[in-house]
C-alpha cells in the first residue's frame, strides 16, 4: 500500500512579531515549522503503513522546505518530494493543488493521500477537495477518525455543533484530517543526522510537464463598491369606497386593524358568565345545543 502525505511549511504563530516602526510583520524573526494538521496526517500514515508499504511526503515550497521534509524522513517516511520553480512566488491553494497533483502522477499515484484539513497561515481548507477534483478521486474532509477495512476506509468526520457522521469511502481516496488527532513521534538523533544526507526529489515545472501559463489564473478586479440598495417599502393605500373619516382612520392606523376588547365590570358573576357565553357563541367558538 502506497500512502502519500502532503506537508506544508508554515510560520510558527508564537514567533510572529510586528515591526513597531513599519507596522509590518518582521519576517526576519519568524521561525517556520510543519503545519500541525499535517503532523497528524504524517503520524497516522506511519501507523497505517503495512510492512510492505511506503509513505512518501510531498511539499510545495522553496529550498527552506527541505528542513520540513528532512524531519519527515527522520520520523520514518520512506521518500520525500519537493515541488518548486524559480518563477513561482507565494502560491495560492489552487496553484499548490495543481503542482501536487502533477507530482503525484509523476511519482506513480498512491492508494491513499492524507492532508491536513487546515493550515495555520491561510486556513482555507480547500486543498484536499481541489486535489480530489484534479485526480478525480473521492474525498472526505474534517476527518476525526479512520480505519482501513479491506480496500475501503471507514471514516468519522466532524459536523457542526459537535455532531459526528460516519461513512465509508473506496480507495484510492483523499482524506483531510483535523488538527491535533495525534502527535508526531519524536525522531531520534541518529535518524535526524541520517535524514540530512537522504535524497530529496525535486521537481520543477519542466519535470512536471507544466508551463507558467498552466498556473496563471486571472485575478478578480474590483471596479466599484456600492452600498446595498434599500428595499422599497410598500405604502398603504386606503380603501376609496370608505368615507373620509374611515379613510383617515385607516391612514392613521396604517391599515392595521386594532384588536378591541370589552371589559365586564358590572353585573353579577352569573350575568358576566352569560355575557361571556354569548360572545363565544356569536364568534363561533361554541355550538348551540339543541
Amino acid at each position: 500500500m502506497r500512502i502519500a502525505v502532503c506537508l506544508k511549511y508554515v510560520p510558527d504563530p508564537s514567533t510572529i512579531e510586528v515591526d513597531p516602526l513599519t507596522g509590518m510583520i518582521d519576517a526576519g524573526r519568524a521561525l517556520y515549522m510543519m503545519n500541525p494538521a499535517d503532523e497528524s496526517a504524517l503520524e497516522l500514515a506511519l501507523r497505517l503503513r503495512p510492512p510492505s508499504g511506503t509513505v512518501t511526503v510531498f511539499s510545495v515550497g522553496p529550498v527552506e522546505a527541505d528542513h520540513l521534509l528532512q524531519d519527515a524522513l527522520a520520523a520514518g517516511a520512506d521518500a520525500a518530494v519537493r515541488v518548486w520553480d524559480d518563477s513561482l512566488n507565494n502560491t495560492k491553494p489552487i496553484v499548490t493543488t495543481i503542482l501536487l497533483a502533477a507530482a503525484l502522477r509523476v511519482q506513480q499515484l498512491p492508494d491513499l493521500v492524507l492532508c491536513g484539513g487546515h493550515s495555520v497561515d491561510r486556513g482555507s481548507g480547500t486543498v484536499p477537495a481541489l486535489l480530489a477534483e484534479y485526480l478525480d478521486w473521492p474525498v472526505v474532509t474534517d476527518v476525526t477518525q479512520f480505519e482501513l477495512q479491506s480496500g475501503r476506509m471507514r471514516v468519522q468526520r466532524r459536523l457542526a455543533r459537535g455532531a459526528r457522521a460516519e461513512g465509508e469511502v473506496t480507495l484510492p481516496a483523499i482524506l483531510g484530517l483535523e488538527t491535533g488527532l495525534v502527535h508526531l513521534r519524536q525522531a531520534s538523533l541518529p535518524n535526524l543526522m541520517r535524514a540530512k544526507h537522504l535524497l530529496i526529489t525535486r521537481y520543477g515545472l519542466e519535470e512536471l510537464d507544466l508551463s507558467p501559463q498552466d498556473l496563471h489564473f486571472p485575478a478578480m478586479t474590483l471596479h466599484e463598491v456600492m452600498p446595498p440598495r434599500p428595499r422599497a417599502r410598500v405604502m398603504f393605500t386606503p380603501d376609496s369606497t370608505k368615507s373620509a373619516s374611515e379613510r383617515v382612520a385607516q391612514i392613521m392606523s396604517a391599515g392595521v386593524s386594532g384588536k378591541a376588547g370589552k371589559i365586564l365590570d358590572s353585573g353579577t358573576p352569573e350575568q358576566q358568565a352569560d355575557a361571556i357565553l354569548t360572545f363565544l357563541l356569536e364568534q363561533g367558538f361554541l355550538e348551540t345545543r339543541a
